[in-house]
């Protein structure tokens, strides 16, 4: 209906109460009274002059003579007065029917949505007099209407998350590393608690702390990134931990002492294995925006589904990554094996090439070792082994690799070094090796050295079977010169 706001509201406070109906409406009177429907009546001026019983008691006027003229308006919500008043002056302007809904103080106080439906009154000259009308209380129907509405409101909003979950999964089992998975996990975790805090913690190698490698929104909630497990009842328990009100609950260690939201943790389990747990807040409650947050329920059904989802990712990712290194490490020294060493040594050299860069290649032989072995026992022989890959990854910079051979032969490829330089970390392993204490079993095992051949990219080689046999070369070469030195290639000279 159109709205002609330069029209004055009806003039509800000077309505004369006393005002008597016309003639012709005595008989509506008389019927209209004990109604068992909320009846009025207004004359063409738009004053109320009539309402029936039902609608004084709904009001909870006495029902002893007429209501003030303001009883509607004083008993109208007051965000419903402008609209209302705007609808019922277009009426009176274009004598038409006409329907509003709003919500109306009842007799205990208590608003409730009424449906207003006017017919235009035509006396019997033809002329308006005035609307008549019947208000029903439609306030089931609204609730049911509104919960209904809040029901597709919410399935939307789950089948949205639903979907950023299985976003996110693809994503995970596509990664790599547990490390890469730290940027993906705070991307969606954004995306789907909205205007939310959390935080995902996972457990360190020892399981002898917690700490948070995926955090978002109001950072300042938590109070420390690296916490111990007895920090969070989640992780003591193992099941939910469901905290609506900070001030009445009991909390966990990690949430800052000045935190006022709610929150839930959900442990990460999955195949058996705690991996960590996830903590996000509880929000300010449902609205418009939000429908999917109207309950603590909801809410933690979708927090303790993510912390499923990631777990099952998560741990299928570390046994995925467990088997990866098995299969590219040598389970002894732990260091690279030979199949790493030739992909890798392969790419960096392509790197090399295209960035114009050096690279340097160390081959190392323990001297003497089958003798060695002979003597002190292979259990003596591997414990040597082990003792001088460790030396080697103590030498190394971030990006360096070290790698067994084979046998008692070990490699390192130092990235970005010249030849001096690859040679100077030669020198230092070597020596690292020479003033090592073996003590194996309470023996000191005194007089185990090396000899080491070097290499280096684009001079000696430049490509990975090159590379290695002139530094296998140079170390055949140290050997023969008497062994615990090192000996530069001669292929570049």
């Amino acid at each position: 209906m159109k709205n002609n706001h330069h029209l004055k509201a009806p003039d509800l406070e000077k309505l004369n109460p006393g005002t008597p109906l016309l003639d012709e409406d005595t008989d509506f009177q008389i019927v209209a009274e004990d109604a068992p429907v909320m009846l009025w009546l207004t004359n063409a001026e738009g004053k109320v002059v009539f309402t029936n019983l039902k609608w004084k008691k709904f009001v909870g006027a006495t029902t002893d003579g007429n209501l003030s003229g303001n009883a509607w308006l004083m008993a109208l919500h007051p965000d419903e007065r402008e609209n209302c008043l705007a609808i019922f002056n277009d009426a009176f302007v274009s004598h038409q029917p006409f329907e509003m809904e709003y919500r109306l103080r009842r007799f205990d106080g208590q608003y409730r949505y009424i449906l207003d439906t006017g017919e235009p009154y035509i006396n019997k000259e033809g002329k308006f007099s005035g609307y008549i009308g019947s208000s029903a209380d439609i306030t089931e129907r609204k609730n049911y209407e509104n919960k209904l509405r809040h029901s597709q409101m919410e399935l939307t909003q789950h089948n949205r998350e639903m979907a950023l979950i299985n976003e996110l999964n693809s994503y995970l089992q596509v990664c790599r590393s547990l490390q890469e998975t730290h940027a993906i996990v705070h991307y969606y975790a954004k995306q789907i608690f909205t205007d939310q805090s959390g935080a995902l913690y996972l457990f360190d190698e020892n399981h002898g702390m917690v700490e948070a490698v995926a955090m978002w929104g109001d950072k300042s909630f938590f109070s420390a990134p690296v916490i111990s497990p007895d920090d969070c009842w989640a992780l003591r328990q193992g099941r939910l931990h469901v905290v609506e009100e900070p001030g009445n609950a009991i909390r966990c260690s990690h949430i800052d002492g000045q935190a006022v939201q709610g929150y839930v943790c959900a442990p990460a389990i999955a195949q058996g294995e705690m991996i960590g747990f996830l903590c996000v807040t509880l929000g300010d409650g449902g609205d418009e925006k939000h429908p999917a947050w109207a309950s603590v329920e909801s809410r933690t059904r979708l927090i303790s589904l993510a912390a499923d989802n990631l777990a099952m990712a998560l741990v299928s990712l570390k046994l995925r990554e467990a088997l990866r290194n098995r299969s590219l490490h040598d389970p002894m020294t732990q260091l690279f094996n030979r199949r790493y060493l030739d992909d890798t040594l392969i790419h960096e050299l392509a790197n090399c090439q295209r960035l114009n860069r050096p690279l340097g290649v160390i081959m190392i032989d323990i001297d003497h070792f089958k003798s060695y072995n002979d003597t002190h026992g292979h259990d003596a022989g591997d414990y040597v082994l082990i003792e001088i890959a460790e030396l080697m990854r103590s030498k190394l910079r971030e990006g360096d690799v070290a790698c067994r051979y084979g046998g008692e032969e070990l490699v390192m490829i130092i990235l970005g070094a010249s030849k001096q330089i690859t040679l100077d970390r030669a020198e230092m392993v070597r020596d690292a090796i020479e003033k090592h204490g073996f003590i194996f079993k309470g023996k000191n095992l005194a007089g185990v050295t090396a000899s080491l051949g070097v290499a280096a990219f684009p001079e000696d080689g430049n490509t990975a079977a090159g590379l290695l046999k002139a530094a296998d070369t140079a170390l055949y070469q140290a050997k023969e010169s008497g062994r615990n030195q090192v000996v530069a290639s001669s292929r570049g000279a």
